[in-house]
């Protein structure tokens, strides 16, 4: 996509909050077409109206929750892309936005150079998960998460290539194996970490701390 042409749409009731970081994406973006919202019913009204193609959304608006929102948003306009700006910094919020149809978290303590790659990523049918909230869950786990999902090592082969967004012919490819072998594989992943596709595969292992080459 044409990030020249982009239009993104800032959810948040903070006045000053949403100022700033519509000035910022408008640095980022300087093409694009930025519009405000601060609660739930502006959101409804902008999407009636015109075609997004990016949301940051804050979690908590007044009364607001937007985790319950998140499905409105996407009956309303199934192809937009939404990025979760919260102070919520919970890795149990976060698998759950993203278990729910969300596409990306940025903490609001975190650097707003983060939203830029946010962007970035979801646009190109990417999850992104804020860098430091990533960490923590990293050092959290610390390389230890196959102690919570057991995987044989062709499992984990086959999983460390999907984090790389591969699809399955790459990855019979990359680990000289058949595309059904890689679809049996896929498949017993699938089932262990409770997930239905490889999108849901990819955002419930990042959480759990699976990194791609570091897998063990």
């Amino acid at each position: 996509m044409n990030n020249d042409n982009l239009s993104i749409l800032i959810v948040d009731d903070h006045q000053m909050l949403l100022e700033g970081i519509r000035s910022f994406v408008s640095r980022q973006f300087p093409e694009s077409d930025i519009l405000l919202a601060s609660n739930h019913q502006e959101i409804v009204t902008v999407l009636g109206k015109r075609k997004i193609d990016v949301i940051l959304l804050d979690l908590i608006l007044g009364n607001e929750d937007s985790r319950t929102f998140l499905d409105q948003i996407i009956k309303l306009m199934p192809k937009v892309k939404i990025v979760i700006v919260s102070s919520l910094e919970d890795e149990r919020v976060v698998n759950a936005l993203l278990q729910n149809g969300a596409h990306g978290f940025v903490g609001k303590s975190s650097s707003t150079m983060y939203i830029a790659e946010a962007i970035h990523a979801v646009l190109e049918d990417k999850i992104y998960i804020d860098p430091l909230l990533q960490s923590h869950i990293e050092q959290r786990n610390d390389g230890k998460s196959t102690e919570t999902i057991l995987l044989t090592q062709r499992e984990k082969e086959v999983l460390n290539e999907t984090l790389k967004e591969k699809r399955i012919k790459e990855i019979a490819e990359a680990l000289f194996i058949s595309k059904k072998t890689v679809e049996n594989h896929r498949s017993n992943l699938f089932t262990k970490f409770g997930v239905s596709n490889a999108t849901g595969l990819v955002k419930k292992a990042l959480l759990m701390g699976y990194i791609p080459d570091h897998i063990e």
